[in-house]
């Protein structure tokens, strides 16, 4: 059975295979470029569209950058020699017709097909688990009953750029190319004397013999194909390269300086039915000769289906530890694999302690030791006094207030996963000197949080908070609601660690400065219906007396996620929160600024319903989902979360253009971008979803002590199963809701036995247990 669900004017759009691990794409016009990114360890990464474009780069452990070619520019060109006839395997840049389209984004590859005039093409694309490139397969098959003489082109550019160095040292004054009959393609050489590692060489490389070639994209593209921008650099256009275009050959040029690049152009007699398949390898190197070994070596097809192979089980088995089945197809679909992949896709270029923080404790669900590795590394970029660097690369040391939050909470989550108490005793270097315990750096992130309280006791802003765009420039002393909220939060979780460790002096300090500041919050911020959202002396913003926005979402959620809303005010925060509830999802505040405000920073400059001012920001969306699960409205939490997923009922793909198999930063409700996504791939809201599935909807809660089963179960759903890997077990769990009920009593058996309570046993024994959870109506 396969899920049909997109369709733009009648066409169906695309189609995700049984198990979810691809989405073929059937129309090359989607609302913008669907793309996918293939990545490895050793930090190469491609983005590849449904034309098959993209950008290539490589980023080393320390976030050196190495972007490989500019403006996307990836392509493969073919010309029918006898008749003139240009086309392309897909139908860009040059917009040609093709028949039988089919671009099928998976896990571990992107495929690219279509028919032409009787001429069948195929373009596949991954990249290795280990080394420094991307390997292309084309395979062209002449389907005619004639003869058919035929030239491939296939083109890149060369930029390399992606560091930082002094001016006047860029990188286009540093570059050549030529080609190199050992390596059987073109060779991009760099001798910038800042470059911070010797991986700033590219080249492209082919399989079969090269009949002509240029490096030189002032040739390809002719005259009029090339841009001269401001510094006096240029770069290529290759929407109608004149050699293509007017049944020219390659000039076979080297070139340096400007609009370098690497086109190889190959030329093939198919007789009818006869196929031709060829290996193409795009990459970085150190060295000409390291080049030269990787295309000899990738240049046998047997070899390149081997480690293709390889790949696509690794991703199978790395993303084998968590799985699920519900009643909804398309939950299953995204959640299964895009989900994970799209998670880690997050901190592929990404080096900010924020950030990479919240993706990584979505991976503790299913990748533990990644996520180790993440957030010990966000660890090395927190100060002494406790605050950390926003991004580390690029770095940015702006102040920003809630990094100690994370840091808090990201730690203690990780020790719960693991159960391993020893990993507070490893010791972890500064960002400015030096090295601690992450005991040491989780006390310190505590008081860094404590200190910063302000005149009403509240923890104060500073530059911004999660908001990037709440800049509250009148008051430097403005507090941050929602940050004091997470810090209730991680005032209780390090007071539970503490406990743990066996301090129970500090544990009591914890509490008592947890209760000092609820206390706080709730007799300062709390504005009769909901919460304010920053209190400052100019004016208190997100409240029903302000100028411009009334009422913000994140105030809300934390408040119940962080236990500082009571119950004689939950009723009214929920009514609140629910009157936000738009068919995207949840803005982030209503109504938007209709115009600029000092006193509240860039969100106020930005058009009305766009990003942070009144946009449905998903990230914080997710927030609400968990929000729903620990007030255990599942239904609502379920509801929540499907307004968000890609494709969604009332925000088809066709409308907001984003691609049907993975999440999206925001939806703008601004008439004029309505429903329209900005970017995707590349936001927290992934790991939010991912932990409102699991850890709130089904509620497989890691603790301590172990796994426990809490959910706030949809009474849409009848049953759920989960796969999930917890300390050197495997967990089925087979969730069953005969009632059809939103919240229950819970009745659990471990491998047959009654479980009293909800805390699972900590097996650590290598072996798979079976586990029953079914919700009932007694005992309510």
């Amino acid at each position: 059975m396969k899920t049909d669900i997109g369709q733009l004017d009648d066409m169906k759009l695309y189609e995700f295979s049984e198990n979810g691990e691809s989405c073929k794409i059937l129309c090359p016009a989607t609302p913008r470029y669907w793309y996918n990114y293939l990545w490895n360890e050793n930090g190469y990464c491609a983005q590849v569209s449904q034309m098959g474009h993209g950008r290539s780069y490589y980023l080393n452990e320390k976030a050196d950058m190495c972007m490989i070619n500019n403006n996307d520019a990836r392509y493969l060109y073919l010309r029918d020699d006898k008749s003139g006839d240009c086309f392309h395997i897909g139908s860009g840049p040059m917009n040609t017709e093709a028949e039988e389209f089919c671009c099928e984004h998976a896990i571990s590859y992107s495929k690219i097909s279509s028919v032409h005039d009787g001429i069948a093409g195929s373009w596949r694309l991954f990249v290795p688990r280990q080394g420094f490139n991307e390997i292309w397969t084309v395979t062209l098959e002449n389907r005619s009953k004639r003869t058919r003489a035929l030239s491939m082109f296939s083109a890149v550019t060369f930029d390399l750029e992606g560091f930082s160095y002094p001016r006047y040292y860029e990188m286009y004054r540093c570059l050549e190319t030529s080609f190199d009959s050992s390596l059987n393609g073109i060779y991009c050489a760099s001798a910038h004397p800042f470059a911070p590692h010797k991986r700033y060489n590219a080249y492209l490389a082919s399989s079969e013999p090269v009949f002509a070639w240029d490096g030189d994209l002032a040739k390809f593209c002719g005259e009029t194909g090339s841009i001269t921008k401001t510094d006096g650099s240029s770069y290529a256009l290759f929407q109608r390269p004149k050699i293509v275009t007017e049944g020219l050959d390659c000039t076979c040029s080297d070139a340096a300086l400007f609009i370098l690049g690497g086109v190889l152009q190959h030329k093939f007699t198919l007789q009818p039915g006869e196929r031709k398949t060829i290996q193409m390898v795009f990459g970085v190197s150190e060295s000409l000769e390291e080049a030269v070994d990787t295309s000899k070596y990738y240049a046998d097809q047997r070899r390149v289906e081997e480690v293709f192979q390889a790949t696509k089980c690794h991703y199978e088995e790395k993303y084998s530890a968590l799985k699920v089945q519900t009643p909804d197809d398309k939950v299953n679909a995204i959640m299964n694999e895009w989900l994970k992949k799209q998670m880690e896709c997050c901190i592929v270029g990404k080096k900010g302690v924020r950030d990479n923080l919240q993706i990584a404790v979505g991976m503790l669900n299913y990748r533990q030791e990644k996520a180790k590795e993440e957030i010990l590394e966000c660890l090395c970029h927190q100060f002494r006094d406790g605050h950390g660097v926003l991004t580390w690369y690029p770095y940015d040391d702006t102040r920003y207030s809630d990094q100690p939050f994370w840091i808090i909470w990201a730690v203690c989550e990780l020790v719960k996963e693991t159960g391993d108490l020893s990993i507070l005793d490893q010791r972890i270097s500064w960002q400015d000197g030096g090295d601690a315990t992450i005991l040491e750096h989780l006390h310190a992130a505590a008081e860094r949080l404590l200190e910063d309280k302000g005149r009403n006791g509240l923890i104060r802003i500073f530059f911004a908070d999660w908001n990037d765009a709440l800049n509250v420039t009148t008051d430097p002393e403005a507090e941050s609601v929602m940050l004091s909220h997470q810090c209730c939060l991680a005032l209780q979780e390090l007071g539970v660690l503490s406990r743990q460790i066996g301090d129970e002096q500090y544990a009591q300090r914890m509490q008592k400065e947890y209760e000092i500041l609820r206390t706080r919050i709730n007799e300062t911020a709390w504005d009769g219906d909901w919460y304010m959202r920053a209190l400052s002396k100019e004016e208190n913003i997100g409240s029903q007396k302000s100028q411009g926005s009334h009422i913000y979402l994140n105030a809300q959620t934390w408040a119940v996620l962080g236990d500082v809303v009571d119950e004689e005010k939950i009723p009214k925060l929920i009514k609140s929160v629910d009157s936000m509830e738009h068919d995207f999802g949840f803005p982030l505040n209503l109504p938007p600024y209709p115009a600029y405000s000092p006193h509240v920073g860039r969100m106020s400059g930005m058009l009305p319903g766009l990003f942070e001012n009144g946009g449905v920001y998903c990230h914080a969306t997710g927030f609400k989902i968990l929000m729903d699960c620990k007030l255990k409205r599942g239904s609502a939490a379920l509801r929540t979360l499907k307004k968000i997923m890609p494709d969604s009922e009332k925000n088809p793909s066709s409308q907001s253009g984003a691609e049907p198999y993975v999440f999206t930063n925001c939806y703008a409700t601004h008439p004029k971008y309505y429903g329209r996504s900005y970017w995707s791939w590349t936001t927290g809201t992934s790991s939010w979803a991912m932990m409102g599935l699991y850890e709130g909807i089904l509620g497989i809660k890691r603790d301590y002590e172990g796994l426990r089963i809490d959910p706030a179960f949809p009474s849409e759903w009848k049953q759920a199963q989960v796969k999930r890997h917890f300390r050197d077990a495997d967990y089925e769990i087979f969730i069953e809701n005969p009632e059809q009920i939103e919240n229950g009593a819970l009745q659990i058996l471990a491998d047959g036995v009654p479980v009293a309570g909800n805390l699972l046993p900590d097996y650590r024994d290598g072996k798979c247990h079976k586990i029953q959870v079914i919700i009932n109506s007694r005992n309510l």
